[in-house]
């Protein structure tokens, strides 16, 4: 089997992280070794990756988590996978992580290093699972997502149910309040997912 690269996209509250669990929970079941990574700005969790579920109140609970190593930066990436002792190489959050100033190209530094591991390791069964958000809050592309997703095997783009009138595919990450900022972290009280008729860029 040769290597491959999978990206799960969508907006928030869409499951991107559940899916990659339920990936990463059958490869354990055969006997795969696993190695999960996550970005450092992802500040909601600590050394693991979560899927959340909303509750009644508004809040999100964790209903399923997995250990993950934190990514600071291109060389703590670089160490993290040159032992090279896994099969699976899990990335959550992958929107995190920066595109190069000035721009260069759409993949940046973390898709740049998983094509040519792809690459180096293409008669291998290496699998790469990437998840993220696929635009930001005003619908522009977000971080490394787009490019990995133009280089991917296979893309699941997950929808959500609009936090305003139900409506079961929703597609856009709604930001609450005034701030601008690409960035910035956070739940529900935060952001709410919504369709195309309850968005308001």
């Amino acid at each position: 089997m040769p290597s491959r690269l999978e990206v799960i996209a969508g907006p928030m509250f869409s499951g991107k992280t559940e899916r990659l669990i339920a990936k990463l929970h059958r490869a354990k079941y055969a006997k795969k070794r696993i190695l999960i990574l996550k970005p450092a700005q992802d500040s909601r969790t600590e050394n693991f990756i979560a899927s959340r579920e909303v509750c009644d109140d508004g809040t999100t609970r964790i209903t399923a988590k997995l250990d993950a190593r934190l990514i600071t930066s291109l060389e703590t990436f670089r160490h993290a996978i040159s032992a090279r002792d896994f099969d699976v190489l899990a990335i959550d959050e992958a929107q995190f992580f920066p595109l190069d100033t000035p721009l260069t190209d759409s993949l940046g530094w973390l898709g740049r290093e998983l094509r040519s591991l792809i690459r180096e390791a293409r008669s291998e069964p290496l699998r790469i699972i990437v998840a993220g958000l696929d635009t930001d809050f005003s619908e522009e592309p977000f971080g490394p997502m787009p490019g990995l997703m133009a280089i991917a095997d296979s893309v699941e783009k997950l929808s959500a149910v609009c936090m305003r009138c139900g409506a079961d595919e929703a597609h856009f990450t709604q930001r609450l309040g005034a701030d601008t900022a690409q960035v910035a972290v956070g739940d529900t009280g935060i952001y709410e997912v919504r369709c195309r008729t309850c968005y308001r860029p």
